[in-house]
């Protein structure tokens, strides 16, 4: 039997991480890794609980958070879990069965999406490559949005990952900040075009168009339409955040630039 490592990566996450947690526990070794600067909370005392290992990886980078987790791990092959993810018992013997055969190197596996509360059938792109063996792993690539490279032919997993996505709209708006910054600063490096009116225009028309007309969220009812609604405002935040990075001079010299006038102005009038 192959030995199978399940990593699950979270930072404050004592609402969700248990459930996580619980429905990994036919794998031979979990590992917890703790992102960001940290956990304040009660995660890693849950952590304690259940994993075998914690792994600190303090950078802003998820690549980066998913290759630590790789080096911890002993298994042969390796499992990706985010805290609000589950899997369920049907998921957990496809997988067990799924590893101990020769045919494919990785698998991908489809995300059921519940979404404030329901399913959406119209969700996007729901595969994601998680499931695979170390030594075929060459690393995972990307800041934010990582994908692994793969030495190997990549298969298919039947059964669905439960994904507990964006409880409610205080979680997302959280996850919203910290990311469309994070996405703006790999934006701003990469050298983007200066950002116009119409960029910002373009930008959500697109996002309109993917996920309202090409996706059809809304035919998941009053749930599908805000996903809609919200993930145009998502993009112009993003780009919002890198047209200040473009200003020049900058929302910060040009407000120290008023006052400075202001105050240059009642000196004069003294």
């Amino acid at each position: 039997m192959k030995k199978l490592s399940i990593i699950i990566l979270g930072q404050n996450v004592e609402a969700e991480v248990g459930p996580a947690f619980r429905t990994s526990q036919f794998a031979d070794e979990i590992i917890y890794v703790d992102t960001f600067t940290g956990s304040t909370d009660k995660t890693l005392t849950i952590a304690r609980k259940y994993a075998h290992k914690i792994v600190r990886s303090e950078s802003y980078n998820f690549a980066n958070w998913r290759n630590d987790g790789a080096k911890a791990a002993t298994g042969e092959w390796l499992l990706y879990l985010d805290s609000d993810e589950r899997i369920t018992g049907k998921l957990a013997g496809e997988i067990v069965t799924s590893i101990n055969r020769l045919d494919f190197a990785a698998y991908t596996i489809s995300r059921y999406e519940v979404f404030l509360g329901k399913h959406l059938n119209h969700w996007p792109d729901p595969r994601v490559l998680r499931l695979m063996k170390k030594s075929a792993l060459r690393g995972w690539q990307g800041k934010l949005h990582e994908q692994p490279s793969i030495d190997g032919r990549i298969g298919q997993l039947k059964e669905q990952l439960i994904h507990l996505s964006h409880k409610n709209i205080d979680e997302k708006l959280i996850g919203t900040i910290k990311w469309s910054r994070l996405e703006a600063e790999m934006l701003m490096k990469s050298g983007h075009p200066q950002m116009k009116g119409w960029r910002f225009a373009r930008i959500m028309l697109t996002e309109f168009w993917d996920r309202f007309v090409k996706h059809r969220l809304f035919r998941d009812g009053t749930e599908g339409w805000i996903e809609v609604i919200y993930q145009m405002f998502s993009r112009f935040l993003t780009y919002e955040r890198l047209w200040e990075m473009q200003r020049k001079p900058s929302l910060k010299e040009t407000y120290e630039a008023i006052d400075k006038k202001i105050l240059g102005d009642l000196e004069k009038n003294k």
